[in-house]
């Protein structure tokens, strides 16, 4: 076997469902045989979202069958009696009605997993809410740090964020569920949800609002609020008018990013010792405005060359989707490939997941053309089974972690709902993101489900302990550049020698090798690469919008246009994830360990791949307009009576309900909006008419009323993501969310794990750990005595665990 998933059978059915189309997409890449059910007039993101399509469906075969007839729905289980894996997209309740959801297949085929992704969950007050990622993101109050100070009201992003969050949660779902039917010979239904898919975007700010709940405080859901007095990341604009991200999450890039700008004279003043931490907002901000004084006095050639010199300063230049495809890394990692397309040819795209020699990930074929197929699905290949269900999906598989901050680590917390035990290495210090954003608020989501071992690596004991610990475990995941780990025991080549069965997976900034391998890299930077200025910011991104203006003019009129939702942490983690399970599936089906690496800089890519591509003709990706309301007049925030509305209507059966159910159906005779196109063109006007409608009644009313027809409104929540998060009853009583028990904060609320399972429940328990809290636990597994525990401790090559 060359291939994880080759042998595998695998349709996949959604009504234009990005999540599902993903989700394909990964198991395609892998080796399966999927087959995409389409109605007859094909999947709506052929139209929708073109290069999307082109992307997301490569190595996929079509199968025509219109689900809503009863030869459809036969056609369908005649392939489920066979396949090893369905993916479902529709809304709760449709499938089953049609004889085709989870419970109905796997009756007729006890071996099939069956995933569903819908928006909210099933059964509860927001399942009726569409599953399409701008009304998800505003009903969990996403669009409520819109504004900026430029204007009222929620600000809109056009990015796929939700779905692609499902998607790869959705795929370690499966591969967990197949992991347990090699156990087992039985499948088993996995639901997941765009609400979980987008939870990773919050790093650290509901434990915020918790905590300042608790202190009598009134919760804000702005993260700016609690970042104030520091800049872990400045963005700085060029005389040419290109914008630059540094990062500065540490003192010495601090330093040298103001080397490289020419003013380390600040250095010597004293309330500039922190940086990037200060003592007050105003000292924070004169250090960012010397920052754009310098950086705009010469064009992008003169600094980028300058700043590559430097391998102390982490930054990127933000650049568009497209451009990312050329960027020196991406292409060393092979992380955008061409694949031809017979109608356009060559495309250029994002590569695969991950990489590895022993399972390549390879894409084998374009996006295919409607009902292009292989005919019926060859018979299961027989599962031995007959073991017990284990307690869950990954339970007795043991994940050693080496790495900081929030990407890697949370792709593993992640990892740890399944089951797994994890085992993190922190040396005397502990991971810096505990104390980045107040003690251990930062890492309350990054330590969950986890036990923390302190190990002082650069002493002979440090690294024998730790070696000791990876010779029984199933994987090692490392975060950091991979000379770090090399040189202190924890290379591939040592650890392999010492454990032949290991899953050995870097997941650094840029990569192992290559021209910015050795670099450091942190979120803002890594989502620049993919192209989510251009992207999120869109026409205030684009260089002639600022190229003659002052600083103090860049400051009040561009810059608070370009905020965005920080996401280049969150993307990568969600990459890892998928990439850890299906390489865990492909070690106990094999026996075997191998080397596997992704990248930050790629599971951004990924987040922005259907314009993360080119091609003769490419559409361009539609973008918000200058007030970030919205990408067209039917997918735009409205302003009602009381309170804003997401509005999300696609194709033309949504057209008509929509206009039919606010009294204008008189406007499905006008020539001016009787097609996408002609909408388009004219949006103003459609605009106009429908600000009319919206302020005749308010948000939650509106909300109320056509969601019940089925059609995509949703209040926009004002509150903010974090708030949402932390105080919604809504999603508390219908287990979205839940209670935990803190040790430093007492009882919080998280999100709940996201995926859950019909057989095999995600573990739901475990606080989060504090640095060195099992090491005696961990080192008396391993047979040291108390008595030797101590030493090392008194030597400090284990150092005790920190007290609070």
């Amino acid at each position: 076997m060359t291939r994880i998933c080759e042998g595998l059978n695998v349709i996949e059915y959604g009504a234009g469902s990005v999540a599902t189309s993903m989700a394909g997409m990964v198991l395609a890449d892998a080796g399966a045989r999927v087959i995409k059910i389409e109605p007859p007039d094909g999947d709506r993101l052929r139209k929708e979202n073109e290069s999307g399509f082109v992307v997301w469906n490569r190595g996929k075969e079509s199968l025509v069958a219109d689900l809503r007839t009863s030869q459809g729905q036969r056609t369908l289980r005649e392939l489920a009696a066979k396949a090893d894996v369905a993916i479902e997209g529709f809304a709760p309740g449709v499938t089953k009605a049609w004889g085709i959801d989870g419970d109905t297949l796997r009756k007729a085929n006890d071996a099939l997993v069956h995933l569903s992704i819908t928006g909210f969950g099933e059964d509860n007050p927001y399942s009726n809410v569409k599953a399409y990622d701008p009304l998800v993101a505003a009903k969990v109050g996403l669009w409520a740090r819109g504004g900026f100070g430029h204007r009222e009201g929620p600000q809109m992003y056009p990015v796929n964020w939700a779905s692609f969050g499902a998607a790869m949660q959705g795929i370690a779902g499966i591969m967990a569920a197949l992991h347990v039917r090699e156990t087992t010979g039985r499948g088993q239904s996995v639901k997941g949800t765009l609400f979980a898919g987008l939870d990773p975007l919050d790093y650290f700010v509901h434990n915020i609002v918790q905590l300042m709940a608790k202190r009598g405080e009134e919760p804000s859901g702005d993260s700016r609020t609690a970042t104030s007095a520091s800049r872990y990341g400045v963005l700085v604009a060029t005389k040419d008018g290109r914008f630059i991200q540094t990062s500065t999450l540490l003192p010495h890039q601090g330093k040298a990013l103001c080397e490289v700008a020419g003013i380390e004279s600040c250095l010597e003043e004293p309330r500039f010792a922190r940086l990037p931490m200060f003592d007050n907002a105003d000292d924070a901000q004169a250090w960012e405005d010397m920052l754009l004084e310098a950086f705009r006095e010469q064009d992008l050639d003169y600094w980028t060359p300058r700043l590559e010199a430097s391998p102390d300063v982490a930054f990127e230049i933000a650049a568009t989707s497209e451009e990312g495809l050329d960027h020196p890394q991406i292409v060393h990692n092979g992380d955008s490939m061409s694949v031809n397309d017979p109608a356009l040819g060559a495309v250029r795209q994002v590569g695969p997941l991950f990489h590895s020699e022993d399972t390549p990930m390879e894409p084998i074929a374009s996006a295919p053309s409607l009902n292009a197929n292989n005919g019926p699905f060859a018979d299961r290949v027989p599962i031995k089974g007959g073991g017990a269900s284990p307690k869950h999906p990954f339970a007795g598989l043991t994940v050693v972690e080496f790495g900081y901050y929030y990407a890697m680590p949370f792709a593993v917390t992640m990892l740890a709902t399944l089951g797994a035990r994890v085992i993190k290495i922190e040396d005397g210090n502990g991971d810096p993101m505990r104390m980045s954003f107040g003690p251990e608020v930062g890492t309350t989501r990054t330590t969950a489900r986890k036990e923390s071992v302190s190990l002082d690596l650069s002493t002979a004991e440090g690294r024998k302990i730790a070696q000791e610990i990876v010779a029984k475990a199933d994987l090692f995941v490392t975060g950091f550049r991979s000379n770090v780990a090399n040189k202190l025991g924890l290379g591939w080549e040592e650890l392999s020698k010492i454990n032949p069965r290991l899953v050995y997976m870097n997941a650094a900034g840029y990569g192992i090798d290559g021209p910015y391998a050795k670099r450091a890299l942190y979120a803002q930077a890594a989502q620049a690469v993919a192209g989510c200025f251009g992207r999120q910011t869109g026409y205030w991104a684009k260089p002639e919008v600022n190229i003659d203006m002052s600083v103090i003019e860049l400051q009040a009129v561009v810059l608070p246009r370009l905020g965005q939702v920080v996401d280049g942490d969150s993307n990568a983690a969600l990459a890892v994830l998928p990439a850890l399970a299906m390489a865990l599936y492909h070690q106990q089906r094999t026996g075997k360990g191998q080397k596997v690496f992704t990248s930050m800089i790629a599971g951004n890519a990924w987040a922005y791949s259907d314009d993360f591509c080119t091609y003769n003709n490419k559409r361009p990706m539609l973008i918000c307009d200058e007030e970030y309301y919205g990408i067209h007049a039917l997918e735009r925030i409205y302003k009602t009576k009381e309170g804003w509305v997401q509005l999300v209507v696609r194709n033309d059966r949504e057209v008509h309900d929509f206009l039919s159910a606010v009294g204008k159906a008189d406007l499905l005779n006008d020539q001016r909006f009787a097609t996408p196109a002609a909408r388009l063109d004219n949006a103003d006007a459609l605009i106009a008419e429908l600000e009319s409608v919206f302020a005749a009644k308010t948000a939650a009313e509106w909300e109320s009323s056509l969601s019940a027809d089925g059609i995509g409104c949703v209040e926009c929540n004002m509150k903010g993501h974090a708030v949402v998060t932390a105080f919604d009853p809504v999603l508390l009583e219908s287990g979205l969310t839940m209670k935990y028990d803190h040790p430093l904060f007492g009882e919080m609320v998280r999100v709940a794990p996201p995926l859950t399972f019909s057989e095999t429940p995600s573990r739901a328990e475990g606080a989060p750990c504090q640095r060195g809290e099992h090491n005696h636990k961990i080192l008396a597994e391993l047979g040291y005595s108390t008595d030797q525990i101590a030493s090392l401790e008194a030597s400090g090559a284990v150092a005790a665990m920190a007290k609070q």
